[in-house]
């Protein structure tokens, strides 16, 4: 008897993304792979996102969904995982898009196994406002980075998995919960929750995930990185022995004196350049003639 196609659950938190999420539903609608169902939890938006997503909700019954009070994406992807019905996740934010071939390329490699609960991971690539500018990754994912230990230590300083790139058994999360207490890194968390327990990964090395570029989403900086890590230390704990605890904090402590030692020398470097000093005179001379306003319009104008 010929197994019945597998219903998936395709999870959208968003919070004011009115002239994003079309596109974002729209690689959902264009999905080869016809049986699922796509539930978009929106955290309390004060733009037209609701509307947007409503004309969906109209036109095709596998879109449903639910008005939250802003709580945060944490909050909202909880309340999701609370209501889907199907057997399989596919996380997806409502600025990034899929391949069409996402789901059914996922589930093709999983059929083989009679859809054992493995997970499965594809590549991505970058984009800004459409596919067509599309580039490579900010980062190279290979098999050999899904694991705890890699997770642990290299996420953020040598890659990171974007959350859509993954395909999950619902088993994945039985009694599991988002983070909503964290304002940054709780992608980071569910990953390390997963790979504890070892899973069986399977790579599709193929870029069927598309991460929108944002310059915030890509900042490298101290403060960044502090909110990244630091504020998830109490998770964190609850996850790691005490010595294995501190041997990450060691390595953290290091990792960020090094870092920081290269972006002064850099600094240090640049400021000796001709360019900088060429940059600052410009600056001073457009300041004393009241023009230091038109100046950086001119600038912003030059580099579009």
């Amino acid at each position: 008897m010929e197994q019945a196609a597998p219903l998936v659950s395709i999870i959208i938190p968003t919070f004011n993304r009115e002239h994003l999420i079309k596109d974002t539903l729209e690689s959902v609608l264009l999905q080869s792979y016809t049986n699922w169902e796509c539930v978009i939890v929106d955290d309390g938006s004060t733009d037209n996102t609701v509307a947007v997503v409503k004309e969906f909700i109209k036109n095709d019954s596998r879109f449903s969904f639910y008005n939250l009070e802003h709580k945060g994406v944490s909050y909202a992807r909880n309340y999701a995982l609370s209501i889907v019905k199907g057997e399989f996740i596919q996380f997806l934010d409502s600025d990034d898009l899929l391949h069409e071939n996402k789901i059914k390329d996922s589930l093709a490699v999983l059929e083989k196994d009679k859809f054992d609960p493995k997970i499965v991971i594809s590549n991505f690539r970058m984009f800004r406002d459409t596919l067509q500018n599309s580039e490579a990754p900010f980062c190279k994912l290979t098999l050999a980075e899904f694991n705890f230990e890699k997770v642990l230590y290299d996420w953020d300083f040598e890659f990171n998995i974007p959350i859509h790139c993954g395909f999950f058994h619902k088993s994945n999360f039985e009694n599991f919960k988002f983070q909503s207490e964290l304002g940054a890194k709780e992608d980071w968390i569910m990953w390390l929750r997963i790979f504890k327990n070892n899973p069986e990964v399977i790579f599709i090395d193929l870029p069927l995930a598309y991460y929108r570029y944002h310059d915030k989403n890509m900042t490298k900086d101290f403060a960044h990185m502090k909110s990244n890590f630091f504020y998830s230390f109490p998770v964190l704990k609850t996850m790691l022995s005490e010595d294995e605890f501190e041997t990450f904090l060691i390595f953290l402590i290091e990792k960020y004196y090094q870092q920081s030692r290269e972006n002064r020398l850099e600094l240090k470097k640049y400021k000796h350049s001709g360019s900088y000093k060429l940059g600052n005179k410009i600056k001073k001379i457009l300041s004393k003639l009241h023009l230091l306003g038109f100046g950086k319009w001119i600038l912003k104008k030059a580099t579009k």
